[in-house]
């Protein structure tokens, strides 16, 4: 961009290299919008060169700057598109390198009669007022709560509350 501007100005009789340059930097300028970039400097080459007219030659830098900066931004998000897409790979790699490396789960074993007895005396004992759903006669189903007969002991009591009061007399 800098060699064009230098191209177009010396054909204007601008052959001063620190003109060039602060033209350069005007348009690589982002802190002023473009048509205040044009006013600059076309301004500033119409002090230092009164008769000649730059317009045309600085729409076509910004022109420039504007392309340049267009394919920036697009190279930019062409890297990030590269980077995005090669971190879904690493990462769909990685879960088929886990999904091979999983043991499958063992399917349950088969309890005997013995250890079905004892399962069932546990959920016994601990469920308390558990809620059953049954199927009733009209074919609704019902939720229905087991009470425990006074035989059962379903838990112990807690007698700690006791036994502290016991040793504090």
């Amino acid at each position: 961009m800098s060699e064009y501007l230098a191209t177009e100005l010396g054909k204007l009789g601008v052959d001063d290299e620190a003109i060039v340059e602060y033209c350069v930097g005007l348009l690589e300028d982002t802190s002023m919008d473009d048509e205040e970039k044009h006013e600059a400097i076309v301004g500033y080459l119409e002090a230092t060169e009164s008769e000649q007219d730059f317009t045309q030659v600085v729409n076509k830098a910004l022109e420039l700057v504007a392309g340049d900066k267009a394919q920036r931004d697009l190279d930019a998000l062409e890297q990030a598109q590269q980077a995005l897409r090669g971190a879904l790979e690493k990462e769909r790699e990685e879960l088929l390198r886990d999904a091979q490396d999983a043991k499958p789960v063992a399917a349950g074993r088969q309890l005997t009669a013995e250890e079905r007895r004892q399962r069932e005396r546990v959920l016994k004992a601990y469920d308390v007022g558990a809620p059953e759903i049954v199927e009733g006669a009209n074919g609704e189903s019902e939720i229905v709560y087991r009470e425990h007969t006074g035989d059962e002991q379903v838990l112990e009591r807690n007698t700690n509350a006791q036994i502290v009061a016991d040793k504090e007399r």
